[in-house]
Order: structure tokens, then C-alpha cells, then sequence
């Protein structure tokens, strides 16, 4: 093998527009590609060692830290695969996706560093062995995934979602923008994922009743979706948030986001993802609305935002 030799592999962000924690639990759930925000990964082999490095840090693999067991242990079921278990090699991350936010970072970086090894080893990657490889990684991340962040990561359309079905893609006929702002907490899956399951088991018929009342939001929701009902569908975000508070995975700096582009004009407004940090979304009905929610995020709390079109 010549020391020249390299693969790159990308995958884009995603975000859960609706039925975040109850497709956990069987309920479904729509989901969009954000291809402004997206991870690319370059391999190269080198003479000695096994390097993961970023914009930040050169690390061995072999002294990654908790957070990155999940990468680990993948590239290690990968190096097997190929039968290179010793191969030296530089694993360069370049991503713009912010970590723990709920944007599916870590789904991302699991899709390109697949498809960067399959590329290094000029081998035929078919959709379903990604999609093993890449939920092989989340699941170690964060515990017993439902899988629609890996589903996401790699389609280019939105995708109508139920648990242990196959992920189908639905056009949307929406007219607005959304704005996503980041709380600047970090956000961790399993943890929220724990805190339903506990509030499932200290009172079962309230919390399946907010899991219940976030798949029935998300039916509503396609609908709308599909035939530009805006404020329709701005009212769903609204209770979407109210029945994800309920369930206790919400966090102050949300709540403040959430209130402050509601006061600003926006027609809906919602934490997505696992919560307990990480990013919110709010619906604006054309662009101008969109920046001027933009920047009073930014002016209460908000560290970052990005604006969606549909």
C-alpha cells in the first residue's frame, strides 16, 4: 500500500422538525437535512501510528476520550472489516456541525468516516452497510438509538419516520424559514433519553400521554407541511415544546430562546433534538422575520443561529 494513498467521505446536519423522544417509543417523527452544516473526513495512510485529528487537536486512537468511544470502537469494527486492523493512518475531521447541540454531529461524523474508509479501500458501499456501520457508532454514543439521525445525515429529502420501519422521504410545500439558535449547552442524548424512561416509570399514563400527544402532533404536522399551513403548523411547534417540558427535558436557556422569538414574531417555536441544552428552532412566514428573530436570539443568549429555507 503506498503511503500516499487517501479516502474522504462527508455527511450534512440534521435536525428533528417534529417528535423528538416519542419515536423512541414507537411514535414518528419528520426530520430535515441541513446541508449548510455538514462534516467531511479525509483518511490518508501515513508511516507509523493511528491519528484522528481536527482543527483542534491530534489525538491517537487508542487514547480518544469517553465522549469518542462510540467513533472509536467503528473505526476499529471498519479497520476489521478491511482486515488493516495495524494500518497507520491520519483521520482529518472538518466540520462545521457544533457537538452535543441535537444536530446530528455525531451521526455525521460516524456516515463520512464510513464512507471515507470504504472510499480508502476502493470498495462498493451499498445504503444498508452504511447505515449498520453509522447506528453501530450511535448506539454507543448515546445508548439505544431510534436511528432517525442516521437516516437523516443521509438523505437529501425530509423523511416521515417511524422506529424499525424504513425511513420514507415526502416532499414538503412550505413557504417559511426556520431559525435554528443554539443554546450554547451542551446537550447529552442519553441523559435525556434517561429522564423520559424514569418520568415513564414514576407515572406512566401522564408521560405516555405527552409521548402519545407528540406522535398525534406529528401526524397533524405532515399535512401541513405538505400544503403550506403555516400557522397551522407554528401552532404544533408551540405544544410540540409544552409536551417536551412536560416530559423534563427542556432547559432554561430553551425556554428563554423560545420565549424571546415568540415575542419577536415568530409563528411557532420548539426545542429539537434530545434537549437538556443544545439548539431550538423557530418558524418565521418569510425571510425579513427570519433575520430580525435571528438577531434577537443572538441578543439573548442564543451563541450561534442559522437560518433554514424550505
Amino acid at each position: 500500500m503506498t503511503t500516499n494513498k487517501m479516502g474522504t467521505g462527508t455527511a450534512h446536519a440534521k435536525l428533528i422538525l417534529i417528535g423528538e423522544h416519542s419515536v423512541v417509543h414507537g411514535q414518528p417523527a419528520i426530520a430535515l437535512p441541513v446541508k449548510i452544516l455538514k462534516t467531511t473526513v479525509t483518511i490518508s495512510s501515513i508511516k507509523y501510528g493511528q491519528y484522528i485529528e481536527n482543527n483542534e487537536s491530534r489525538r491517537r486512537l487508542d487514547v480518544l476520550g469517553d465522549e469518542f468511544e462510540g467513533v472509536r470502537q467503528l473505526i476499529l469494527r471498519l479497520l476489521e472489516k478491511f482486515q488493516s486492523v495495524k494500518l497507520p493512518f491520519s483521520l482529518e475531521v472538518d466540520s462545521n456541525i457544533p457537538l452535543g447541540r441535537g444536530l446530528g454531529a455525531s451521526a455525521a461524523l460516524a456516515t463520512a468516516i464510513t464512507r471515507a474508509f470504504y472510499d480508502f479501500f476502493d470498495t462498493e458501499l451499498t445504503d444498508k452497510t452504511l447505515l449498520s456501520f453509522a447506528n453501530f457508532s450511535e448506539n454507543i454514543t448515546h445508548g439505544r438509538s431510534s436511528g432517525i439521525d442516521v437516516a437523516t445525515v443521509n438523505s437529501d429529502s425530509p423523511l416521515w419516520f417511524i422506529k424499525g420501519q424504513t425511513a420514507e422521504p415526502f416532499d414538503l410545500k412550505l413557504s417559511g424559514h426556520l431559525v435554528i439558535g443554539d443554546s450554547g449547552v451542551h446537550g447529552f442524548t442519553s441523559q435525556a433519553i434517561s429522564i423520559v424512561r424514569e418520568k415513564l416509570s414514576d407515572n406512566k399514563v401522564k408521560a405516555q400521554e405527552y409521548i402519545e400527544n407528540l406522535g398525534s402532533l406529528s401526524k397533524a404536522s405532515k399535512d401541513f407541511l405538505m400544503t403550506n399551513k403555516l400557522e397551522e403548523f407554528g401552532q404544533v411547534m408551540n405544544q410540540a415544546h409544552e409536551n417536551l417540558s412536560a416530559l423534563g427535558v427542556s432547559h432554561p436557556r430553551l425556554d428563554t430562546l423560545v420565549d424571546t422569538a415568540l415575542r419577536n414574531g415568530a409563528l411557532g417555536a420548539k426545542l429539537t433534538g434530545s434537549g437538556l441544552g443544545g439548539v431550538m428552532v423557530a418558524l418565521a412566514s418569510n425571510e425579513k422575520d427570519a433575520i430580525h428573530i435571528s438577531q434577537k436570539l443572538l441578543k439573548n443568549g442564543a451563541k450561534n443561529t442559522w437560518i433554514y429555507s424550505f
